[in-house]
């Protein structure tokens, strides 16, 4: 059931606030991950619509939290990072077949992409549940094991990892010693 209530404190530097709920006598904690579009930061006194929930520690937290009058999510996803996700596992793959690499890295890409897109899934599924989330690094491990173009797809169709700066230099960082190690045995193949 949706409530109402007003910002009351925002921490940005902390990803969370609290929300004063007119007819409860406790205001409401809620976390940046329950916004529905972080378009708009929240700031004390906006309105807005929520549910409660129970957060990972058990206690009552708002959920699905809304700010009135702010635009809603976009649903139109950029389409490069998923057609540049499907194109380099298409040019592993075909540079496999064609001898540029090893056949397995060919196949060691795909499986790690598919791997790498499922388990994108699956934290994403879990962080919307509010339960044990998968840790950034074994993303980013998979990524690093060729997992990578599975990774770009994921983030794009999924929504899932593509806003926090930290998590994508990172990604961008495992991408960047994929692409380096291709070169090399390229290169090394080729003298």
């Amino acid at each position: 059931m949706k409530k109402a209530g007003r910002v009351k404190t925002w921490h940005a530097d902390k990803g969370f606030g609290f929300i004063d709920v007119h007819a409860d006598t406790k205001d409401v904690f809620f976390h940046i991950t329950a916004l529905q579009t972080r378009a708009v930061t929240p700031t004390p006194g906006d309105r807005v619509s929520f549910e409660l929930g129970k957060g990972r520690d058990g206690r009552m937290q708002a959920l699905n939290v809304a700010i009135v009058g702010a635009p809603k999510a976009r649903s139109d996803a950029r389409p490069w990072p998923l057609f540049a996700g499907l194109a380099a596992l298409g040019l592993i793959a075909g540079g496999a077949l064609a001898g540029y690499f090893p056949r397995q890295a060919g196949l060691v890409s795909l499986l790690a992409s598919l791997i790498t897109f499922f388990a994108y899934a699956d934290d994403k599924t879990r962080a919307s549940r509010n339960t044990w989330r998968t840790p950034e690094t074994t993303l980013h491990l998979l990524a690093l094991c060729g997992g990578w173009p599975g990774a770009l797809a994921a983030q794009q169709l999924l929504r899932h990892k593509n806003r926090k700066p930290t998590f994508q230099v990172t990604f961008w960082g495992t991408v960047s010693v994929n692409i380096g190690a291709m070169v090399l045995w390229q290169s090394v193949m080729a003298a």
